[in-house]
């Protein structure tokens, strides 16, 4: 008798584990809905789509004269709206002055917890465009929520206005503000 008990006791424990374990990926998951709710609240204007060949979404989006772009990495493929684990927030420009690849590497290694690189044209093999992007931690759970997600959008927005600064300034114009920029 006491052995039922225990295999029966087990076979629970087991059951309730192999749940835990296929809905922990959600506890640390975000979702496409979820950016759209975040970026609507701050009344941007918002364009959703899914990238080939992965069918992962992205959510795109314009603020202060920058356009941002939201992709989203390992995503469950079984569900809809896709669960995914990881979120990268990037921004493109097209370079209006030359800029060195000596300057880019002096602001990554003053700026932490985001990147810039440079963007060569295929055709020219110039240097035509810059891009900043951004990895955003989903570590907790509980912790992805438009309302906990949207200072990190807003801590990236302006560096995106450092950045800014750092692709159109000339000698003497280091402080030019964004064409309507908006605080967030």
């Amino acid at each position: 008798m006491p052995k039922a008990v225990i295999s029966a006791g087990a076979g629970a424990v087991a059951a309730v584990l192999s749940a835990t374990a296929s809905q922990a990926a959600d506890f640390n998951s975000v979702t496409a809905p979820t950016i759209v709710e975040m970026l609507e609240s701050q009344g941007l204007p918002v364009v959703t789509g899914f990238r080939r060949p992965s069918g992962d979404p992205y959510v795109r989006t314009r603020a202060s004269g920058i356009d941002y772009t939201v992709l989203f990495y390992k995503c469950r493929k079984a569900r809809r709206p896709r669960p995914c684990q990881h979120i990268m927030y990037m921004a493109r420009y097209k370079l209006e002055r030359p800029l060195s690849l000596l300057q880019m590497n002096e602001w990554n290694r003053r700026v932490h917890f985001q990147r810039g690189y440079l963007v060569r044209d295929r055709a020219t093999g110039q240097w035509t465009g810059a891009r900043l992007e951004m990895d955003v931690i989903l570590a907790e759970r509980g912790w992805i929520r438009p309302k906990t997600l949207l200072p990190s959008f807003i801590v990236f927005h302006r560096t995106n206005r450092r950045f800014f600064n750092l692709i159109r300034s000339r000698k003497g114009e280091r402080h030019e503000r964004i064409p309507g920029a908006k605080d967030l």
